[in-house]
């Protein structure tokens, strides 16, 4: 790893304390190369790095949390939060949502443009919703009417970006806290379970 904190985030003990409780993976300085293969990011920025990876197995994927480190060397980012990446085999539309705007928000496209911003034709989603897909028909496959039904129920602030064989989530106001930590090990897989009932 380049160019992130030479001392631990603050935190790190109890994110390792909360790994060896629940019996998953901790690193606190992981291999970057896994998640610069999610890169790039349609609707977030790409972090300077990961940090405090906790990894689990999914069959048939896995779930990966980590904190996006967001500044160069020893500076403290404006905020902290954690996205999880998660891999199954069943995803296999790409599209991605931002709801409100955010510290992680990618806001200039010089380099890797994302796909355009479509509507749904769901009023209410699109009043709220940045949604980006090739074509609103994508869109409205990946984003289907339950899993739009789940994260307005949850008032979702935040990133979702959909893609074959994954799902990465940022989920605002959730930081690098056991607690939080906890929260979004739940949260990830009811998204992956509730985006997998494409209607038929």
């Amino acid at each position: 790893m380049t160019n992130g904190p030479t001392a631990d985030p603050q935190g790190t003990t109890a994110i390792s304390q909360w790994a060896r409780r629940k019996r998953v993976s901790h690193q606190v300085r992981p291999e970057q190369g896994w998640f610069r293969k999610w890169e790039p990011f349609d609707t977030m920025i790409s972090p300077t790095c990961f940090l405090n990876a906790c990894s689990w197995p999914a069959p048939p994927g896995n779930v990966t949390l980590a904190e996006p480190w967001t500044e160069e060397g020893d500076d403290e980012p404006m905020d902290r939060t954690i996205v999880a990446f998660v891999s199954h085999p069943g995803l296999h539309w790409r599209a991605s949502m931002r709801s409100g705007e955010h510290f992680i928000t990618r806001v200039a496209f010089i380099i890797d443009p994302p796909a355009p911003e479509v509507k749904l034709g769901d009023a209410l989603w699109d009043q709220h919703v940045v949604t980006r897909a090739a074509s609103a028909a994508d869109a409205a496959a990946a984003f289907h009417p339950e899993l739009r039904q789940l994260l307005a129920g949850w008032g979702f602030q935040g990133h979702l970006e959909l893609r074959r064989g994954g799902l990465i989530v940022h989920y605002a106001g959730l930081k690098p806290i056991p607690e939080h930590l906890s929260r979004m090990s739940r949260i990830a897989p009811q998204l992956v379970s509730t985006a997998l009932r494409y209607p038929s």
